[in-house]
C-alpha cells in the first residue's frame, strides 16, 4: 500500500488536486484531518490586519480613553431613567 500525503486546501467543488492523480479511479483509503479553530482565527486576524488604518471613523478623537469613559458614562445614565 502506498501513502500519498499532502497538506492542501480542498477546493469548494470537492475535487482533489492533481497531486492525487494516481489515486483517481482507484480504490483508496482517505483520511481528512481538519485543523481546529486556530486556522479560522488566523484568517480573521489576516483580514483585520488588511483593514487596519483604512477605517477613519475615529480619526477625530484625540483622547480615546477619555472618549470611552464619556461613552460608558452616557450608557450608565441611560439606565437611571
Amino acid at each position: 500500500m502506498k501513502l500519498i500525503e499532502k497538506e492542501i486546501v480542498i477546493a469548494a467543488d470537492g475535487k482533489l488536486p492533481p497531486d492525487f492523480r494516481e489515486a483517481f479511479g482507484r480504490k483508496a483509503r482517505v483520511s481528512v484531518y481538519l485543523q481546529e479553530q486556530e486556522q479560522e482565527q488566523t484568517e480573521d486576524a489576516d483580514i483585520l490586519s488588511d483593514i487596519v488604518g483604512k477605517i477613519r471613523a475615529f480619526r477625530g478623537i484625540d483622547d480615546p480613553v477619555s472618549f470611552q469613559r464619556e461613552l460608558r458614562a452616557s450608557w450608565d445614565r441611560s439606565w437611571d431613567k
